[in-house]
């Protein structure tokens, strides 16, 4: 009887011991929680915020005089900090394009992801392209994305850049090409700070 008193005596000791061990474990992994990279902090710094956008579109074959129009842009961390999210409206002569994108640090792959949703696209969110045919990347000046498109079986090339990034204002220009052709500009966006975030 000793025998068993003993054993149990040992075994309440090491449960103890274990589920003591097991709390202060957990609790230093709560402590530890993972944080937002400092990519993505970075690049929140610089955008988030409401922005006024004056829009100057570039004449093509279905506005041959361009057009200069006005929208909203704004530009806000997720939840913990890990993606930054974009809300963006733009007034165009033949309707509004409503825009919202995600974008996130890759740990893993040591870059940018993002993915594109809007109205303009038939399938809302390019949730195929955000794996394979965007590329982003930010050296704390320039936010630049490059995306392959394909359009009724076309093949392009999309540039994207947001530059002269300052307090109160950036410019952030869009342009076409087919792959490893030239360049042509579509449109100039001159944002305006409105509030801070």
């Amino acid at each position: 009887m000793k025998s068993v008193s003993k054993a149990a005596l040992i075994l309440l000791c090491l449960v103890s011991v274990f589920g003591i061990s097991v709390c202060v474990a957990q609790a230093q992994s709560l402590t530890s929680a993972p944080q937002s990279s400092a990519e993505i902090k970075s690049l929140t710094q610089a955008l988030a915020g409401e922005w006024s956008l004056s829009v100057k579109f570039e004449p093509s074959a279905s506005m041959p005089t361009g057009s200069v129009n006005t929208g909203e842009e704004t530009w806000r961390p997720g939840p913990g900090g890990f993606t930054l999210l974009e809300e963006e409206h733009l007034r165009m002569p033949k309707g509004d394009v409503f825009l919202m994108g995600i974008i996130w640090w890759n740990a893993l792959a040591k870059s940018f992801q993002g993915m594109e949703c809007q109205n303009l696209l038939p399938y809302t969110c390019d949730v195929k392209g955000s794996l394979t045919d965007i590329t982003m990347s930010w050296d704390g000046k320039h936010f630049i994305i490059d995306e392959l498109e394909t359009h009724n079986g076309n093949k392009t090339t999309w540039h994207e850049v947001w530059s002269d990034i300052t307090p109160t204002s950036f410019t952030q220009t869009g342009e076409s090409s087919e792959p490893g052709g030239p360049r042509k500009r579509l449109f100039t966006i001159h944002a305006t700070r409105v509030t801070p975030m």
